[in-house]
């Protein structure tokens, strides 16, 4: 991905950024690759008519599976990255759990050298805490560093020994990467979906909310101990949420939800259609409700996706035999502003603030619209009303739970370094004003 060269100016877009205070309609210049002036009235060569839209820092995806190396069936760096540019994403971290895992420092360099050629937009790459995920060995942490690794990670499986993840928080401190961590006991986690009335009702075997809230209480007492920068992915539960502010004060941790968990409820598990196997599963209405309301009051930091591509042959099966997982990238934006900020239950600088801002810090030199800053940008039609269809996915899969709901507010165009890597925009460029 090379930062593009050419001046543009976007014109008369309602721009919202909440870590420069920006809430106005106005322009903005770009220039070699960077914000280079915000003001009323900017002239240069190249413009950008973007009357009617609102114009967002790109927003920031810490959780993303491209499925490369190894499932390139279900997602590439290419379609991963065209996929997550749909979406206003600009920077996206690539989780670890592909064929072969992300643990040696050969793996690392092969995938920074891939998404330096391939990738649309800002890719990071994260590596396993310990060998093969297997929970036992760590990975030798500071050379996958040196290799190009941006953060280590458990996802996929979690870390089921306390005493590994406590030495594993060390050894990341002093190698000076972030950890991100998937919260679950599998002793308690033995069910397909959420333990509670629909899955009793279709006869389905859950695993309960305790399955993360006693793994994400384990990680979050550690990184009290160890000091370790420690960010707890997809909480789904009250509980988890509650510990993570709880810990917000005594210890370096941040923590994200899902658009699916902050918008879909375990009622699905009812339809027993594979699609809607996820993990961690989708939780009743009170769950879905409290966490909403901490990432409103800024518990949970932000938002992350979880972008997990399958097959159809993963998701066409009986809803515990599928494989966990939705798309993400294409749809986080407008399911979460259709079901919360449209119904005044999110403000729409919170949403960005999730999505771009915070995120944006926790990666670095990310998810402003400052001057000086990357020209990474979302342009977005909130009254667009668009239906989700199969045909229409970017991702080289389609195992979105939104299919076939109405949904608004649309990305139009997504610039990463000045550049447009995702352009519904069209006729709205012009040459000299």
């Amino acid at each position: 991905m090379r930062e593009a060269s050419r001046e543009l100016i976007i014109r008369g877009a309602h721009v919202l950024d909440p870590l420069s205070g920006l809430d106005e309609v106005t322009d903005v210049r770009l220039a070699a690759g960077r914000v280079a002036e915000v003001g009323a009235g900017l002239r240069g060569a190249r413009r950008l008519d973007a009357d009617g839209l609102h114009l967002f820092p790109g927003f920031v995806d810490v959780h993303a599976h491209w499925r490369t190396p190894g499932r390139e069936d279900e997602e590439t760096i290419e379609t991963g990255s065209a996929a997550a540019a749909a979406g206003g994403f600009t920077s996206v971290v690539m989780m670890p759990n592909t064929d072969p895992i992300v643990d040696k420092p050969v793996i690392v360099s092969g995938l920074v050298r891939r998404i330096e050629n391939e990738s649309r937009v800002r890719a990071h790459v994260s590596v396993a805490l310990h060998e093969g995920l297997r929970g036992e060995r760590l990975t030798e942490m500071r050379l996958l560093k040196e290799a190009g690794a941006f953060c280590v990670s458990d996802d996929g499986l979690g870390t089921q020994s306390a005493g590994v993840l406590r030495n594993g928080m060390l050894y990341a401190k002093t190698a000076g990467l972030p950890v991100i961590l998937h919260c679950e006991d599998h002793t308690l986690a033995t069910g397909a979906v959420h333990d509670g009335v629909p899955a009793a009702l279709a006869g389905i075997p859950g695993s309960p909310a305790s399955a993360e809230d006693a793994a994400t209480a384990t990680a979050l007492v550690l990184a009290t101990e160890t000091g370790a920068k420690v960010h707890i992915t997809h909480v789904s539960t009250a509980l988890s949420a509650g510990l993570v502010g709880y810990f917000k004060d005594r210890a370096d941790v941040t923590a994200d939800t899902t658009p699916h968990h902050l918008t879909l409820t375990d009622e699905l598990v009812g339809t027993l259609d594979g699609m809607y196997r996820v993990n961690p599963p989708l939780r009743p209405e009170k769950h879905r409700r409290d966490v909403g309301e901490a990432l409103r009051g800024g518990i949970l930091d932000f938002v992350a996706t979880d972008h997990a591509p399958h097959s159809l042959s993963e998701k066409d099966l009986p809803l515990e035999e599928a494989a966990p997982g939705f798309l993400g990238h294409e749809t986080a934006f407008a399911a979460i502003h259709t079901e919360l900020v449209l119904k005044d239950k999110l403000s729409l600088s919170r949403l960005i603030e999730a999505m771009a801002s915070a995120p944006g810090r926790w990666i670095g030199g990310a998810g402003t619209l400052g001057v000086g800053a990357p020209a990474d940008l979302a342009l977005v039609d909130l009254s667009e009303e668009w239906t989700v269809r199969p045909e229409e996915m970017v991702s080289r899969s389609r195992n979105s739970p939104y299919l076939g709901q109405k949904l608004r507010g649309r990305l139009v165009g997504t610039v990463v370094g000045g550049e447009l890597v995702y352009d519904r925009i069209g006729e709205r460029v012009g040459e000299r004003v």
